[in-house]
């Protein structure tokens, strides 16, 4: 891949779902999803079991996780357009576990924990490489939007100290920066409480819509901010969030727990939904493995950065096949405006198989790769009770 001069990449990271409670109505266009048809008006209202304890037991096949379905196409329908008409990944994946660990392994292809950590007062702080201190090292511009307490990007000192922090901007900054055309090439954008598509503490059926309509709104401000032909946009999610899913990932690392002392797979975690899109941007089902560790990696291709220096990130599949350099995409239906899904392939083309990992498989997660040559060895914070919990809450 050779570098596009002068591109941008803009990284959009919301919560809790995986591939086929996400995007069921994909497989009319030869994705590998499962619809199984009574397909949800809103999306469930409640959070479920998910963190390392509750995908370890769906992992084993001893918790069912919630087997639900989102009627995409009018949940979701700006989100259901792009993954039609732009790159639609549905063999990537994120960790096995919950939210923090899942964030920082898409901003640095490392996970410090394998839970989340206090979201109020005193928190960890790690001296671990991130896109942002690779994009720095290249003399590549870079910004993060991390939502309204700062998450996730005050776990990194990097970005919680000067000169670092002058480049980390509360959410509310991103549209009137992409309207002036005044975005770096790299951006990670998270959405503040409500509009992130975490599932509600108190009850809002609308929920995942606002977290759509929030990201619609930032894509239709770089538009408005002539951004579009030279911008790639990525939109994932953190982390599974309890729901099932019918396609099983490559057990690629492993750590111990207490119902395993030989180690359990970590990475792969479960199936995380990714589109690419953007005036570049290929369309198709790219069916390839991908990590959370390639969304770095692509970035790295896309922007020519040097090697990242984190194992799992500089051997990661990337994505950036998908951007080419002669495409003149068509811009994405304005913000606000009625979304008119295209009509399906005749006949239904059947899902492709992925290629086999490339790399070998069950390996015991490493030690981490710092900035300042610490020791920091991988995390063994996980918990796994012997028992599953409790089974989640009907639809």
């Amino acid at each position: 891949m050779v570098a596009i001069p002068e591109h941008r990449v803009i990284v959009f990271l919301q919560e809790n779902k995986t591939t086929d409670f996400y995007f069921p109505t994909l497989a009319a266009w030869g994705a590998a999803v499962a619809n199984n048809g009574h397909l949800l008006s809103a999306a469930p209202n409640f959070d479920q079991p998910h963190d390392r304890n509750a995908w370890v037991h769906y992992a084993m096949g001893d918790y069912p996780a919630l087997a639900a379905q989102i009627d995409n196409d009018t949940v979701i329908p700006f989100y259901s357009w792009l993954a039609k008409e732009f790159t639609f990944s549905d063999h990537h994946f994120g960790s096995g576990s919950n939210s923090t660990p899942g964030h920082m392994l898409a901003i640095g292809g490392q996970m410090p924990t394998l839970k989340n950590p206090p979201f109020f007062g005193p928190h960890p702080v790690w001296d671990i490489p991130s896109i942002f201190t690779v994009a720095e090292s290249g003399h590549v511009t870079w910004a993060a939007f991390p939502d309204q307490s700062g998450y996730p990007t005050k776990f990194y000192r990097s970005l919680t100290n000067i000169p670092g922090s002058v480049n980390v901007f509360p959410p509310k900054d991103f549209v009137p920066m992409a309207k002036a055309g005044e975005l770096p090439q790299v951006c990670y954008v998270w959405s503040p409480a409500g509009y992130d598509e975490h599932p509600p503490h108190v009850s809002d059926p609308t929920y995942a819509t606002k977290g759509q309509d929030l990201v619609w709104q930032r894509v239709q401000a770089v538009i408005d901010g002539g951004g579009w032909d030279d911008t790639t946009f990525i939109l994932t999610w953190d982390d599974w969030g309890g729901y099932a899913d019918s396609v099983p990932t490559p057990a690629i690392e492993t750590v111990p727990d207490a119902l395993h002392p030989a180690g359990f797979q970590v990475i792969g975690g479960a199936r995380i939904p990714l589109i690419m899109f953007g005036g570049k941007v290929a369309k198709g089902i790219d069916p390839q493995w991908h990590s959370h560790a390639s969304i770095p990696k692509t970035i790295v291709d896309l922007l020519g950065l040097p090697p990242f220096g984190v194992p799992r990130v500089d051997h990661a599949p990337s994505l950036s096949d998908r951007v080419k350099p002669t495409l003149a995409r068509p811009k994405p239906p304005a913000y606000g405006t009625t979304v008119v899904q295209p009509t399906p392939p005749s006949p239904t083309p059947s899902p492709v198989a992925p290629m086999p990992w490339p790399e070998p498989l069950g390996h015991t997660l490493p030690a981490l790769v710092t900035l300042d040559g610490s020791s920091l060895p991988a995390p063994r914070d996980g918990i796994v009770r012997p028992t599953p919990p409790k089974v989640p809450k009907p639809v």
